[in-house]
């Protein structure tokens, strides 16, 4: 990941959960738990005991939701989230320090080049990352690396609508994040909107489907703007 991402997470740290909520008028929760759902759903049913990997973490949220999930249908499940800024792992610890949630641990790793070891994870997830890694397609190819064979990725992002419906939506939300986000940093909050303008979920199928993944699917969630991108490993 590149020192200019780096140092934009590291700039809105500690008000990134609080204005994201602004942001996205509180779906932000709904589409994490969606993530969440996927995770610990009746696919993995025959698991009783399995571990996911929480990639770009950030402060936790998807990590927490997980585990919420998971107790709720008497699963036991290891996660382990994985952010290369120190500064949102430290928000994430002190969240679950405060949740007193004990079957989460936070690393400091780059998505690019993941420390954890090969064929190691059930489930992988990841929230608004394909938007900041600086090659998707060697993320793509780490993503494959961790995956046990048959494992599934749950990957949340934020993308242009192709519903023209909903693109007029979307110039309305642009307005409104690029007004109140140069308020508080205006470098962060104009690399979100520009990140969300150009990325390409279609391309970003295309390479997943040349990686070798199987049963890639697209689900669009409320408004369209924000989606889920799932795949099993071959």
């Amino acid at each position: 990941m590149s020192q200019k991402i780096h140092n934009i997470f590291t700039s809105i740290a500690d008000v990134y959960d609080f204005w994201g909520h602004v942001f996205s008028f509180g779906i932000d929760g709904l589409w994490r738990l969606e993530v969440a759902k996927e995770a610990v759903s009746s696919d993995n049913d025959n698991l009783s005991d399995y571990r996911i990997l929480d990639v770009a973490t950030g402060t936790g949220s998807i990590a927490i939701d997980i585990s919420r999930k998971a107790k709720a249908a008497n699963k036991h499940v290891e996660i382990v989230g994985v952010d290369f800024n120190a500064d949102m792992v430290n928000v994430a610890e002190n969240k679950i320090k405060k949740k007193k949630i004990n079957n989460i641990c936070f690393k400091v790793e780059d998505a690019m080049d993941l420390i954890e070891p090969g064929c190691a994870f059930d489930v992988v997830t990841a929230g608004f990352l394909l938007r900041n890694v600086d090659d998707v397609e060697t993320f793509s190819d780490e993503l494959k690396r961790v995956l046990k064979k048959g494992g599934k990725f749950i990957i949340l992002e934020m993308g242009r609508p192709e519903n023209n419906f909903f693109n007029i939506f979307f110039k309305i939300y642009f307005i409104f994040i690029r007004l109140i986000g140069s308020l508080i940093d205006k470098k962060a909050y104009e690399w979100l909107t520009y990140s969300i303008l150009a990325f390409d979920r279609k391309k970003m199928l295309k390479i997943l489907g040349e990686k070798g993944f199987k049963d890639l699917k697209i689900k669009n969630l409320p408004f369209h703007i924000g989606f889920i991108i799932t795949g099993i490993k071959n």
